[in-house]
């Protein structure tokens, strides 16, 4: 797809140091080290951003895989909209493969002088009709497959937020079906510019279209305000839950502590180049494995969607030869929300487990549903989306990636290594909590040779799974060519 003539490159704006965020964060010129905290609770995770875009006073520079029209979704659009109005500069851009039927939203947006939305890698027919959108992908599948898979939310080129979250109900613990387990990290200083630095590549790279020229609609003054009036009912209707969270947010950026739970380190930031040329290798990937490689003592990996492969299985035993401790959090059948995505790691689980690395699939029992949700509603499962990695207890790995063959070869990811003792055991503890408190199954072998998931005296012998549809559909998943797309 040509670059639009008329599609002006942008960047990111000097940080000032004068402004609130900066204030709040102790952000100073000619700083060499981040600002870090890691946000494990989802509550927490959606009152931080709400803070981040009121607090800003000059730029809002968002990158999504997902962005959803629901309660969190508009609430947060009305956020980015009341920033325009005031004068802050936001560019928005979005993965395409998530916004069948949003084109007249995101025109509508568009048409605000303050905001520009750019779609990532996008579908060219664009009726809101999903079978179309399945057969353009199939005919051009080379380039329709290659996703945005980045998160990251910046303000005022000061501070931001990295992680595993993308925009949606399920990330902050408020949808009716089912809930994420998931990690962020709130950055500032130093990191910040580089992030920025990835967000202007993306931006301003000839894979990222402008809404204007890919969408044919032009919306009008009257559509405008329809689509305010819509974010409007959406606020009144979910009034209870924003009262919640705008609580929360008060407390946070009051929180007189804040300066001493922020952990000062020197950070690298990884990402992939927003277009990979068939051959070349990922930096993200490569560099996270090499980082694997030199572990000396023991290795936790907690990965939504694991699926190694032969080369980190080679790499596994490589550690474990010398005796690293090598231990793996991921989701069981009744968790994970992708079916298909399971069988990749189920073909390697036998071989994982008779190396010696110990595994941990999260639970989906709805008793752990006030950890992760304050909804009273009876929803169907709980499920892991977080991507971390911890090194020796003094490194840290957080970020967007999981460790399975779409992130390593076929997404863009982005995320951010830390070498820093505190940050890692901050990170580490919200898990192994997890593991202590039961939310995960330990999967091992009983005394004859048979696969069971334990946790102290419960054991059960036959895989979890939310339905049999559930375990038919993955039987059937297992059986197609499908492993080099998970």
């Amino acid at each position: 797809m040509p670059f639009h003539k008329d599609q002006i490159p942008s960047y990111a704006i000097s940080p000032d140091y004068s402004v609130p965020l900066a204030k709040l964060f102790n952000v100073s010129n000619g700083s060499t080290t981040s600002k870090l905290l890691a946000i494990h609770n989802n509550d927490e995770a959606l009152a931080w951003r709400i803070a981040l875009i009121e607090q800003a006073q000059i730029s809002i520079d968002a990158q999504y895989y997902r962005w959803h029209p629901d309660i969190s979704g508009k609430w947060l659009i009305s956020k980015l909209i009341e920033a325009a109005d005031r004068g802050v500069r936001v560019r928005l851009l979005l993965d395409d493969i998530h916004t069948l039927g949003a084109d007249r939203r995101i025109a509508t947006l568009n048409r605000h002088r303050n905001i520009e939305v750019r779609l990532f890698n996008p579908f060219k027919i664009r009726w809101p009709i999903q079978l179309f959108r399945i057969f353009e992908l199939l005919w051009n599948l080379t380039r329709l497959n290659h996703r945005m898979h980045n998160k990251l939310l910046i303000t005022d080129n000061a501070a931001a937020i990295i992680g595993g979250r993308n925009i949606g109900d399920e990330f902050f613990g408020i949808n009716k079906s089912f809930v994420f387990r998931d990690l962020d990290l709130i950055a500032s200083g130093h990191a910040v510019k580089k992030l920025s630095n990835s967000f202007d590549l993306f931006w301003n790279s000839a894979i990222s279209k402008t809404a204007r020229r890919l969408i044919t609609f032009r919306p009008g003054h009257m559509d405008y305000r329809h689509m305010k009036k819509n974010l409007d009912k959406n606020i009144i209707r979910s009034q209870k839950i924003i009262s919640r969270i705008e609580k929360l947010k008060d407390k946070l950026i009051n929180n007189p502590q804040l300066q001493n739970e922020l952990i000062s380190s020197m950070t690298e930031v990884f990402y992939d180049l927003p277009f990979i040329e068939t051959g070349t290798k990922k930096h993200m990937a490569q560099e996270l494995y090499q980082r694997i490689m030199q572990t000396k003592k023991q290795l936790t990996i907690i990965s939504a969607y694991f699926i190694p492969g032969e080369k980190l299985i080679a790499s596994f035993q490589t550690l474990i030869d010398k005796g690293v401790h090598v231990r793996v959090l991921t989701n069981s059948l009744a968790s994970i929300d992708i079916t298909p995505a399971f069988t990749g790691y189920e073909r390697y689980r036998q071989q994982l487990l008779d190396m010696g690395v110990e595994l941990f699939e999260f639970r989906a029992e709805l008793k752990y549903l006030s950890t992760y949700s304050a909804s009273t509603i009876n929803i169907d499962y709980l499920s892991l989306h977080a991507k971390s990695i911890i090194y020796d207890n003094h490194s840290v790995y957080v970020g967007t990636l999981n460790l399975d063959p779409r992130s390593e070869k076929l997404n863009t990811e982005i995320g951010l290594f830390i070498k820093n003792s505190d940050l890692a055991e901050s990170v580490q503890h919200g898990f192994i909590k997890d593991i202590n408190e039961g939310k995960y199954w330990q999967v091992k072998y009983d005394n004859h040779g048979q696969l069971i998931w334990q946790f102290g005296n419960e054991i059960i012998s036959t895989q979890p799974a939310r339905s049999l549809w559930q375990r038919i559909a993955k039987t059937i998943y297992y059986l197609l060519p499908i492993q080099q797309h998970l």
